[in-house]
């Protein structure tokens, strides 16, 4: 898993390409870039991993501040963050992808088709953060809580308040593992990066878009997802509802969503 420096913001970002694993015969599918969102990795996306890769090019990131991408807790916009993708592709030689996010990363997918229309072949939002929607006082609570006590209190809450009820001990472990990886002033920085930031310019985004919510997703309810699908410019967009499903979309029914992205990706 190798590291990159992205311009213009000079991010060392630390990535995972399935083409650095597979065999000669490399899959014919569009690339997939893979962003997670508040409090993740790029593991977050293992449990799809298995179901993409056999057809896609996948790039999974830790974005900068996030885990192995580590930042030093310099204020941050989900603008600038977004811009990293675009700076890894050009890294990679990527001319054209899918770009998938969760949560935040559902948020910066969205200002990716908006400002770069060229280098998006379609957008996947895995329970998207809906700025409009956001209460700020959700997000300065969490910024207080982690520069006084660090990340475990978070830790040990977010794990089951975050997922649905029928979600497993396992995927719940993962989950806390996680959160207990970040840097807490990083996670802050993070934090206030959503607080400041506007909605995408949703109506300018032409390419197919699919928004996948969780049923019992209380972070990113069905509300927001649903103004993000009616604002939309795209002649082709989709909102799905996943049954049992809460906020943590791909490790509580990672093949669900696997699934579900292969199929979009099948008809651009």
């Amino acid at each position: 898993m190798p590291y990159t420096t992205t311009k213009p913001n000079g991010h060392r970002i630390h990535y995972f390409d399935s083409k650095d694993s597979q065999s000669d015969q490399a899959p014919n599918g569009l690339p997939i870039i893979l962003i997670h969102g508040l409090g993740s990795s790029q593991n977050y996306y293992l449990p799809v991993l298995p179901t993409l890769q056999s057809s896609h090019r996948c790039i999974a990131l830790d974005t900068y501040g996030a885990a192995r991408s580590q930042s030093n807790g310099e204020p941050l916009s989900l603008q600038g963050l977004s811009d990293d993708v675009i700076g890894l592709m050009d890294v990679l030689g990527i001319e054209k992808a899918v770009v998938a996010g969760h949560s935040m990363g559902g948020t910066m997918v969205c200002m990716l088709a908006a400002a770069h229309p060229d280098r998006v072949k379609g957008v996947v939002c895995i329970g998207p953060v809906c700025p409009k929607f956001v209460k700020p006082e959700f997000f300065t609570t969490r910024i207080e809580t982690v520069m006084k006590d660090g990340m475990e209190p978070l830790a040990n809450t977010i794990p089951t308040s975050a997922t649905s009820k029928n979600s497993t001990a396992l995927q719940r472990s993962l989950i806390r593992e996680l959160i207990m990886n970040q840097n807490p002033a990083s996670y802050a920085s993070h934090c206030q990066a959503i607080v400041d930031a506007k909605d995408p310019d949703y109506e300018s985004i032409k390419a197919p878009v699919l928004i996948l919510a969780g049923e019992e997703d209380k972070s990113a309810p069905l509300e927001g997802c649903q103004f993000i699908h009616d604002h939309l410019g795209s002649e082709r967009k989709e909102l799905k509802i996943l049954d049992g499903v809460g906020h943590w979309h791909c490790v509580e029914d990672g093949e669900r969503v696997g699934r579900e992205i292969v199929e979009f990706c099948g008809g651009l």
